[in-house]
């Protein structure tokens, strides 16, 4: 008797897990079916005209003719990236709210005695979409023109960027480090006001990615002194490398998408699929290009992989850099 029942039992289990498997495949096919059935939003945590803002609004506006939904850009400037990401990860886990940040995202909180989050805790990747280096520019009519201008000034250079912990002002720390001592840190809200400012002659050089101001650097408004890549970009080739001024420098940064942690993982390799039919668009691929970017794509699983690896590589950068939240 006692046997039969134990045999009923196991007999339950085996449906009642059987069951559960069954909706949970059928859950993992509708959430690749179905995704979007509403309006996406994808949160930039900087002021609009920046690199990471012209980027995700191309993006968005291709990602939204695939899927027929609205994909919204909102814009939440601060704290060099950390208000826009914190309300990333405040947000549900639907894959309805998505951040566009790159390293930043790990850079930043490294600023912080708290740090406001753990991006390997709190964010899941979804693609990497892009890289690109920083650059440092001037104002042509007031110099410095050159590296060897910033590394022999015997005045303060003010210098602005994107914001704390931005990769500009990561980059520009880690120079003075190295032999620019008198490069002073003005963050600003977005690297699009730190670039009104230098055109305007308030200060003396802005440190912000490269597709942010290649548009004026073309034009000759402003004057790139040195990008932080190992080679010089293919479309500036004039525009010589800091390594060639000071040995070793690189620093490259990444563009992506991300989501609050939990966030499904047949949403998020959807996401990233229909990343990769956008991304393959030759007109995309050539816009990009000539504005500074070098476009990539990734798996989530890729992109969670660089988040751990690159942690490293930002903790010994901020680190040596000295670099803090002001």
């Amino acid at each position: 008797m006692a046997k039969d029942k134990k045999g009923a039992d196991m007999k339950k289990l085996i449906i009642t897990t059987f069951i559960t498997l069954i909706g949970l495949w059928g859950n993992y096919v509708s959430a690749q079916t179905n995704y979007p059935d509403r309006p996406v939003k994808i949160i930039v945590p900087f002021a609009p005209g920046g690199s990471f803002d012209i980027i995700a609004r191309d993006l968005a506006t291709k990602l939204s003719a695939l899927w027929g939904q609205s994909v919204l850009i909102d814009n939440r400037a601060g704290a060099g990236g950390n208000i826009g990401a914190q309300a990333v990860i405040a947000s549900p886990a639907d894959g309805y709210t998505l951040l566009f940040w790159g390293d930043g995202v790990l850079a930043n909180p490294l600023l912080y005695q708290k740090p406001p989050f753990d991006a390997i805790k709190d964010i899941s990747g979804i693609a990497l979409v892009a890289t690109t280096p920083q650059v440092l520019v001037s104002n042509p009519a007031y110099g410095p023109n050159t590296m060897k201008e910033v590394l022999n000034s015997k005045q303060q250079l003010n210098y602005g960027t994107a914001g704390n912990g931005s990769p500009g002002h990561l980059t520009a720390e880690l120079m003075k480090r190295q032999g620019a001592t008198q490069l002073s840190h003005v963050p600003y809200k977005g690297g699009t006001p730190a670039l009104t400012d230098l055109m305007g002659g308030q200060i003396q050089l802005v440190s912000t990615g490269l597709p942010a101001c290649i548009v004026l650097i073309k034009s000759g408004r402003i004057q790139a002194v040195a990008v932080s890549s190992k080679a010089r970009v293919k479309n500036l080739p004039n525009v010589p490398t800091v390594s060639e001024t000071i040995p070793g420098f690189e620093v490259d940064t990444w563009f992506g998408f991300m989501a609050p942690k939990g966030t499904p993982d047949a949403i998020r390799e959807k996401i990233s699929a229909d990343l990769r039919k956008v991304m393959a668009e030759p007109s995309l691929q050539a816009k990009l290009i000539e504005g500074g970017f070098v476009p990539s794509i990734s798996t989530p699983s890729e992109l969670d992989a660089k988040l751990v690896k690159d942690l490293a590589f930002w903790r010994a950068l901020v680190a040596k850099a000295g670099a803090q939240a002001e």
